[in-house]
């Protein structure tokens, strides 16, 4: 616990912004994702490529799409991003040519660059509404504490799942 953010208000949204930071990281899809696209008949190096555009992608929304969420708010993103999410999986999952899994894999992109900045800027908006903009660096330690230890976990029950 945060002393200075010991009202039951604030720690209700420190547990918030601690499990979202936890189950953030509960991907417990990528091992099969590999598998799936090898199945669809992809080589290591077209996955290697399509991978890269996904990362490559991501790096050039960033900027972009933290402007957008200044402008439209933070909760649209957030919704924008998981809706993304959503149509990735959907295109992945019914699609088989490497045009259909680069369209997937371009709106994956969308939703990891809308949700990676937003979580963040969430936090600090509140700190900064509540007068607790000292606590930034602690806070967000706590929360990507809780992002860690949900990525630890998603490591260990996916190769569990895989094996």
């Amino acid at each position: 616990m945060i002393p200075e953010m010991a009202s039951p208000a604030h720690q209700a949204m420190l547990r918030r912004f601690s499990l979202y930071g936890f189950l953030k990281n509960q991907r417990y899809f990528e091992p099969f994702f590999m598998l799936i696209l090898l199945e669809k008949g992809l080589s290591f190096t077209a996955i290697g490529f399509l991978i890269g555009f996904r990362e490559v992608c991501i790096n050039l929304m960033e900027v972009p799409s933290g402007a957008m969420a200044d402008r439209t708010g933070r909760r649209r993103t957030m919704m924008l991003s998981f809706l993304s999410y959503i149509a990735s999986f959907a295109l992945f999952g019914i699609f088989d040519s490497l045009a259909a899994l680069y369209a997937a894999m371009l709106l994956f992109a969308i939703g990891e660059a809308f949700r990676t900045g937003t979580h963040k800027a969430m936090i600090f908006d509140y700190l900064a509404a509540h007068d607790l903009s000292s606590l930034k660096t602690r806070v967000y330690g706590v929360t990507r504490s809780w992002s860690k230890n949900g990525s630890a976990l998603s490591v260990v029950l996916s190769t569990a799942l895989l094996f």
